[in-house]
């Protein structure tokens, strides 16, 4: 084999090389450094060699120790932050966790392909610098084909000048463990926003079609998707892609539908920890089948074999006690509901509750008392028909609006997608929700938009302020403005901050 050291090349000149290679796929691991052929040459390193006699290790796990141990030594924290992205040698994992970076960052960071590592560190330079108690070089952000064609190259010449010439390491934990950052530095516990969802988990069976079937007769679908679903994966997956801190309390069984629901969450970012893994062999997930019309109109059948219980919310109830938003749906069995509302309400410090009715109550009036409980319910005037207290009501914003507030209600959204929207809060004036761009109607999921980013907005400012519901409505927007291309899919942050900077100010507050 042709080794460089041998044929007189420059000490470090054919190692930069090894790493560009080696950075695809799932990037560094001892595996791929015993089967590739071009990483022989980080094999034979003294360095390596010197840590396998001392380790006892195979060369390519000595090969990984050392390589985890100089990124540590490289000077530049843009250099440590970028090797070890772009490697994926998990070094400042621990570490993110610990300055909440956000879970959905953090898990684009750590896994799937170099592509998707590579945007993370685009899309998270500021916060990753700030991670590592640094500041990020002058000037704008690098672009992904700066990173890929140029920083990342100069970056692996540095490291394998350490490792042709290596610095005395300082302690290390192992492979895949926190390194402590130079200096201390004071973070907000809540910057990144805890937001914890208890809704439903289903899969999604959506047939797009011009219109629905008469009784006997049949249509040919448009299109056909089969997606994880359910108000509950739907709002904490669009709270991941805002960055956001969120977990899902949700029923799944475990059948393959169940399987897959966790690992679309995992690849978004939601934390999984709070799930209710129903342990009955024969339990199937929920699931939806959704005839999709155009604008967004559908209509659905549920079938629902699990569901959450009393004891599965006491298990979690720390949790529920100490996030700052909770993001509710009516989804739950109404016990279910009254329950986590009982619970958060007693807490010391309670989070903002955010509900919406989704699939209402067969009586409304039965959920009237918990009214008081509820900070901002979101909905459309067709779900709080069970609230109404005459028919007049039904039909009349103004008094369902009047009456839901007088029973304790903070603030009622309701929704009325092409139009917009109007949001009634007691003792202010009703604001207006621009309408979207798109003539989309309430594909559940618009509505899952608004919702993740009310509560990314109520935790960022604090409080509600003049651009709260502006922003949210933004999202919306956003979505819609998307959805034929991407219809599952939820607007990021930048992505709603260039919708809302479009947005025509006085129109909500």
């Amino acid at each position: 084999m042709f080794d460089p050291l041998v044929q007189g090349l420059p000490n470090d000149s054919y190692l930069a090389p090894v790493f560009l290679s080696l950075r695809g796929h799932d990037g560094v691991t001892p595996k791929r450094l015993a089967a590739s052929g071009i990483a022989q040459n980080l094999l034979r390193l003294p360095i390596v060699q010197n840590k396998a006699v001392q380790t006892g290790n195979k060369p390519a796990d000595a090969a990984f120790a050392v390589i985890v141990e100089q990124v540590a030594q490289l000077e530049s924290p843009t250099d440590r932050l970028i090797a070890d992205a772009i490697l994926n040698l998990g070094i400042y994992r621990e570490t993110y966790k610990s300055r909440n970076i956000s879970g959905r960052a953090i898990h684009r960071l750590t896994t799937g392909g170099v592509g998707d590592r590579r945007l993370a560190v685009v899309d998270q330079w500021q916060a990753l610098h700030e991670a590592l108690d640094a500041a990020p070089p002058a000037g704008p952000a690098p672009g992904e084909h700066t990173l890929r064609s140029r920083l990342e190259r100069e970056v692996f010449e540095r490291l394998s000048t350490l490792l042709v010439n290596p610095r005395p390491t300082f302690e290390i934990s192992a492979p895949g463990e926190p390194i402590a950052p130079s200096t201390a530095q004071t973070v907000d516990a809540t910057a990144a926003g805890k937001v914890i969802v208890v809704g439903g988990a289903a899969f999604d069976h959506t047939w797009r079609i011009g219109s629905v079937p008469p009784v006997g007769t049949s249509t040919m679908a448009m299109a056909f998707a089969r997606t994880p679903g359910g108000k509950g994966v739907s709002q904490a997956v669009a709270a991941a892609h805002l960055d956001l801190d969120v977990s899902l309390i949700a029923a799944v069984a475990p059948d393959d539908d169940g399987r897959e629901i966790e690992a679309h969450l995992d690849r978004e970012g939601v934390d999984t920890s709070l799930l209710h893994r129903v342990e009955r062999p024969s339990a199937r997930t929920p699931a939806t089948g959704i005839y999709e019309l155009p604008y967004g109109n559908s209509s659905a059948a549920v079938f629902r074999d699990i569901d959450l219980d009393v004891p599965t919310i006491d298990r979690h109830a720390a949790a529920l006690t100490t996030c700052d938003v909770l993001l509710l749906t009516f989804e739950l069995p109404m016990p279910v509901l009254k329950h986590v509302l009982d619970l958060v309400a007693d807490a010391p410090n309670p989070p903002v509750v955010i509900v919406t009715p989704g699939q209402p109550y067969s009586n409304g009036h039965l959920v009237s008392p918990l009214l008081k409980q509820m900070d901002y319910l979101v909905a459309h005037l067709w779900e709080l028909e069970g609230f109404a207290f005459s028919d007049e009501a039904k039909y009349d914003p103004e008094l369902l609006s009047d009456d839901l507030l007088s029973r304790g209600l903070r603030s009622l959204c309701l929704l009325s997608v092409p139009d917009g929207g109007s949001v009634y809060e007691r003792g202010k004036p009703t604001a207006q929700i621009p309408r979207p761009h798109r003539n989309i109607q309430e594909a559940s999921i618009t509505r899952d938009a608004f919702c993740a980013a009310l509560a990314a907005r109520l935790i960022e400012d604090r409080s509600r302020t003049e651009n709260t519901f502006l922003w949210a409505a933004a999202a919306m927007a956003s979505f819609a403005d998307n959805y034929h291309q991407a219809p599952t899919t939820h607007p990021s942050r930048a992505t709603i901050n260039e919708r809302f900077a479009q947005m025509p100010r006085g129109e909500a507050s």
